[in-house]
């Protein structure tokens, strides 16, 4: 597993289905024989030539998404305020036949939930209905994705850094536990800690208690009394030690996270922390996404992820340090490729 995660083999196979949906779709021959370009000459192109009904946020940020993936892979340069095509750069995914196949197979969560997307994309950029939402029919679908080998190994190494100098029996948060993978992390790491589990839906509960290791340990919160992002945790202040926050920052409105994070940092005890496990939008300089193919593979996952209800897409880490700063959060770990946050409240 190790080595296929360090070879970032999910990240390639993932930029080389993203290249094959821009090639089919005649992309490169529609950017090509352009001088320059702007973004909205690429928007306008794309609802001419393909229909594309760019008409609000999540459909435009998929454009803007996808320029900044073609410009990772070297297709597109920037030059002041204009893109230019690179003729005859077009990067394919860096993996075998056979290394293909086997990626395939052993991401099976990350690949069939990203196929399902992008096949969809066509028709959500056309003005589609969404294709996934939070309810009882795409459950198993969600469990599937969440599941995946790569998240599973993130959150593993999030639970280690959350309980790291923390007391045994510390008393977590894990916001937003889904079909329980979080919780089944924080257990195996200890079996002592004190999980309260909180979502916006219930229709993972079933599943959550099938898969932890220790239900009854665990203190289950109704959804009834929790109305999701933008509204207050239903807490005292400086109740929890640490809150473990995994796979659900992108579905945070812009216009909310200040909120949410606010709450959650009320809610933490001083000396306690919050944890974080979601990428971060690939910055210019490569400072804080430094590795070529994760860089690739976010934007891969962000555009695809985009025909599911609610999503907001991948903050930039920049932002994000201002934001946790600004609210008083102290920056303390950082790891793969800023995928990983420990963020202490003094």
């Amino acid at each position: 597993m190790k080595t296929l995660l360090g070879r970032y083999a999910a990240h390639k196979y993932l930029t080389g289905r993203f290249l094959s949906f821009i090639e089919d779709r005649g992309i490169p021959r529609l950017l090509a024989p352009l001088r320059g370009f702007t973004f909205e000459d690429v928007a306008s192109i794309l609802e001419r030539e393909l229909g594309y009904a760019l008409n609000d946020r999540v459909r435009i940020r998929m454009v803007k998404v996808l320029i900044d993936f073609l410009r990772e892979c070297g297709s597109v340069t920037e030059e002041e305020d204009r893109y230019l095509w690179n003729n005859g750069c077009f990067v394919r995914d860096g993996l075998s036949a056979d290394e293909s196949e086997v990626a395939k197979e052993f991401f099976r969560g990350q690949v069939d939930f990203f196929e399902h997307c992008l096949l969809h994309a066509d028709e959500f950029l056309r003005g589609g209905l969404p294709l996934y939402s939070f309810d009882n029919e795409a459950a198993q679908i969600w469990e599937d994705f969440l599941g995946n080998t790569e998240f599973n190994f993130a959150r593993s190494v999030l639970a280690k850094v959350m309980l790291s100098g923390s007391d045994e029996d510390a008393r977590v948060l894990d916001l937003c536990y889904g079909p329980g993978f979080d919780i089944l992390s924080i257990q195996e790491c200890s079996s002592r800690v004190r999980v309260t589990a909180l979502d916006f839906k219930d229709i993972f509960r079933g599943r959550a208690l099938g898969r932890v290791p220790n239900p009854e340990a665990v203190c289950w919160i109704g959804s009834e009394r929790w109305g999701g992002f933008g509204s207050v945790l239903p807490f005292p202040s400086e109740t929890f030690d640490a809150v473990f926050f995994a796979c659900a920052d992108p579905y945070i409105a812009e216009q909310s996270r200040k909120f949410v994070y606010a709450d959650i940092f009320r809610v933490i005890k001083s000396g306690g922390s919050l944890n974080i496990l979601s990428h971060c939008y690939p910055d210019p300089e490569a400072r804080f996404v430094e590795n070529i193919w994760v860089r690739r593979g976010t934007l891969c996952h962000d555009f695809a992820e985009s025909v599911c209800e609610g999503w907001q897409g991948f903050c930039s880490a920049s932002e994000s340090v201002n934001l946790f700063e600004s609210i008083g959060f102290k920056v303390g770990t950082v790891m793969m490729n800023s995928s990983i946050w420990r963020l202490d409240k003094p």
